[in-house]
């Protein structure tokens, strides 16, 4: 059993220039693993 799926996960945000793809197409299935997801989501320089 499964404690967390995720199937084709997909995050978008709009920008000046349009829409842009963060994430596309992400599936897992975590049961008694762990995981961990580090990037630069979330920092911006202005």
């Amino acid at each position: 059993m499964n404690l967390l799926e995720v199937r084709n996960l997909r995050v978008t945000f709009d920008t000046e220039t349009g829409p842009v793809e963060a994430v596309r197409g992400v599936s897992f299935q975590l049961g008694r693993e762990r995981l961990g997801i580090v990037g630069e989501s979330g920092s911006a320089r202005r």
